[in-house]
């Protein structure tokens, strides 16, 4: 530990806490009054501060290097007909045993008092015995007195991929037993501190997935929640062993093979503030039943195309209000799930509630009203729900509304889910948080989406509202451009395609205008006609 003297400040003798003066080893030596004690010294809270030259410091401890007991490695793997016959009723082999090393011996155990037999779950750290658990015949256990604890088996993350993750020493030797290698042992049973990871996390940089395979119990699936939660979520997945409780009774009762297939048989992590359609079949078949609320939106999904879409770019839309930016891009997004398989994920606070939104996607879908005459029928209905429950997603955080994170729920969507695009609709329901101009913060953030576009093979939506427009003689608006968007030129500036919905309420018409196309082969500037039909929300190009 470090001293006072390391930074050559005096203490008087026999003060050891409280508050003292002394002399400043940084400037009392240049005053003219030497003498002058000008450094304030606490010593409860081991810092100082010289009222003179504002020199300040503490003494920070500095952790003792722990020095670990190691057992004896005796090499003892011919194990006794009793040890055998007891691992042969739990449908362990010997050359399992042989290869994991097991081995027996006679120890001390403080639950009997006593020295008995015991079997030997030697722990390994390249190849180097560190820690040995030991567990008699009536299943008491102890580690080495002294020994690091260090996960089972942790040497066979060297060459692995994936790893599964077990409670304890016999479901490891299960799962090696079912031909599955790559498996480690937390060292302490069904413990959710899991500090002894610490020093071992390097190790996992490599690993793609980790299977959690503990015990089906209560502190079981707590472990299985603090390992998911060290390692990423998103990383992890979990086993559960029907009926049985654990990977040895899976063995015991079903054999290697039932085992082996179990044991790659995973469940997904559920994913909080992500929502499919089936969470909200109970509200579209109120909505199909009983009409839809009087009052609950605007009505303005949709996209169709002037261009030609590539996944990993940026795509801004913008428009006065109410002329139907989102519900073109709705129209947009469906005819790439139709004509190409594409499939994304909505962040869309202006689409609310999520139900009113599915039932206007189902209408571009069915190509007919969801409610009043000719309406899409039931198995219209069921066809269009099919179709998007398994290509479409809303992301709805409970607390945090910043871009970072929308941008993480849809990196988990990404890789979970593989989706190809993604809305933010719009620009001002994001929580905005800037110190410097808002310029600047709105170009970093554009950059931020782009380089996430890039980096994650996806392409972004991003609706942005324009500031106030004035309107022309006749109180018509005119046609608002990117740089009209409200905060900052970088919209245009930073996008890759910019895209302006303008509405002619007295016929009844759209006009898309591309005003900014990232490569010429992707399309061009200019303007595309639309009549718009309302009772299905479908737009068709004028020719």
């Amino acid at each position: 530990m470090l001293t006072y003297s390391f930074h050559n400040i005096e203490i008087p003798a026999g003060k050891t806490s409280g508050e003292v003066q002394t002399l400043c080893p940084q400037c009392s030596h240049t005053r003219k009054k030497k003498t002058d004690k000008c450094l304030s010294v606490n010593l409860d809270k081991k810092a100082w501060y010289c009222q003179h030259c504002q020199w300040k410091g503490a003494i920070i401890d500095r952790p003792e290097v722990v020095k670990y007991e190691v057992p004896e490695w005796k090499n003892n793997t011919t194990l006794s007909d009793k040890v055998l016959k007891w691992f042969e009723g739990r449908r362990i082999t010997a050359a399992t045993l042989n290869k994991m090393q097991i081995t027996e011996q006679v120890e001390w155990m403080p639950q009997v008092s006593k020295e008995v037999n015991c079997i030997c779950f030697n722990y390994f750290e390249g190849g180097v015995l560190k820690n040995t658990k030991y567990r008699d015949g009536s299943k008491n256990f102890k580690m080495h007195k002294g020994a690091e604890l260090i996960p089972y088996n942790i040497d066979c993350l060297a060459t692995a991929k994936e790893v599964w993750i077990v409670e304890g020493e016999m479901d490891a030797l299960s799962l090696i037993e079912a031909g599955i290698e790559n498996v480690i042992s937390v060292p302490n049973g069904a413990q959710p501190n899991l500090t002894f990871f610490d020093r071992f996390m390097p190790s996992f940089d490599h690993i793609e997935k980790i299977h959690i395979a503990v015990d089906n119990d209560a502190p079981g699936i707590e472990l299985r929640n603090a390992i998911a939660e060290r390692f990423g979520k998103d990383k992890c997945d979990y086993i559960v062993f029907k009926d049985c409780k654990d990977a040895n009774e899976y063995l015991l009762l079903n054999g290697a093979f039932a085992l082996r297939d179990a044991a790659n048989n995973a469940t997904e992590f559920p994913m909080v503030g992500v929502f499919s359609i089936t969470d909200y079949l109970p509200e579209i078949e109120n909505l199909y039943n009983y009409g839809l609320p009087e009052g609950c939106g605007t009505g303005m999904p949709g996209f169709d195309s002037l261009l030609k879409f590539h996944k990993g770019y940026l795509t801004t839309i913008t428009g006065v209000p109410g002329h139907g930016k989102s519900d073109f891009l709705d129209h947009i997004l469906i005819k790439l799930l139709q004509k190409h398989g594409w499939k994304g994920a909505f962040y869309s606070p202006e689409n609310r509630p999520v139900e009113l939104h599915i039932s206007k996607l189902m209408r571009k879908i069915t190509q007919r009203p969801f409610q009043g005459h000719n309406r899409m029928n039931q198995e219209e209905v069921y066809e269009a729900l099919l179709l998007l429950e398994n290509n479409i997603y809303f992301v709805k955080p409970e607390k945090d509304f910043t871009l970072d994170s929308i941008l993480s729920k849809v990196a988990e969507l990404k890789n979970r889910r593989n989706i190809d695009w993604f809305v933010i609709d719009a620009w001002n329901k994001l929580e905005h948080q800037y110190s410097e101009s808002e310029t600047k913060y709105i170009g970093q953030s554009l950059d931020k989406i782009v380089n996430f576009c890039e980096r994650y093979n996806v392409h972004c939506f991003l609706v942005a509202h324009p500031r106030k427009i004035q309107k022309k003689d006749g109180g018509i608006y005119e046609v608002p451009t990117l740089y009209d968007i409200a905060g900052s030129a970088n919209f245009f500036n930073k996008t890759d395609n910019g895209i302006t919905v303008y509405r002619n309420f007295q016929n009844n018409s759209v006009e898309v205008h591309v005003q900014k196309v990232k490569f010429s082969h992707w399309g061009a500037v200019g303007t595309q006609n639309f009549a718009y039909d309302i009772a299905t929300g479908l737009y068709i190009e004028k020719l």
